[in-house]
């Protein structure tokens, strides 16, 4: 029986998809920003980093796919994916929104001993996305690299203990 080829774009979008999800059940257990959207915080989504241009293929894919079961959101403010309810998008956010959290949010984590970086989270995620060793500070790529599927899970063995560690530590900041 002919075995079905997955592409490298489709299997890295498929990785990156599991590390966002990771990460909204991570954000969703502290509820950090869905307590103190409207109080004292006004969302995240100043700015439209969803439509940034891309130069690298996984992120051009993901935006696609995102265009595909989103639309194009509401183009009038700054990301078209925000509402005054957060943001509609369940998936397929970008390596940057996923990743990012704002300083009070920041500083709440580090008073409950969590050291979240978002900066390397990001390069994290835009590493799978890409298959790629990224620049954590400029966002360049070093160098392309293929992670095996055994890599991958290792990986995401070790991420998602880390977010469990943290949401162990924390009871809804």
């Amino acid at each position: 029986m002919a075995q079905k080829i997955v592409s490298v774009t489709r299997r890295s979008l498929d990785r990156y998809l599991e590390m966002e999800s990771l990460l909204h059940k991570f954000f969703d257990s502290i509820g950090y920003c869905r307590e103190n959207f409207g109080v004292n915080c006004n969302g995240c989504c100043n700015e439209n980093v969803a439509n940034y241009p891309k130069k690298y293929r996984g992120c051009r894919d993901l935006d696609e796919e995102r265009l595909k079961i989103y639309g194009v959101g509401n183009l009038t403010g700054g990301c078209p994916y925000s509402s005054d309810h957060g943001c509609i998008l369940a998936t397929h956010k970008t390596p940057k929104c996923i990743a990012y959290i704002c300083p009070p949010f920041t500083k709440a984590l580090n008073e409950q001993g969590i050291d979240y970086d978002w900066f390397e989270v990001h390069t994290l995620l835009i590493s799978i996305l890409n298959e790629g060793k990224f620049d954590w500070w400029s966002g360049s790529k070093i160098e392309s690299h293929y992670t095996s599927d055994e890599e991958f899970f290792a990986i995401k063995k070790k991420f998602e203990e880390l977010l469990n560690l943290w949401a162990s530590k924390v009871a809804k900041i």
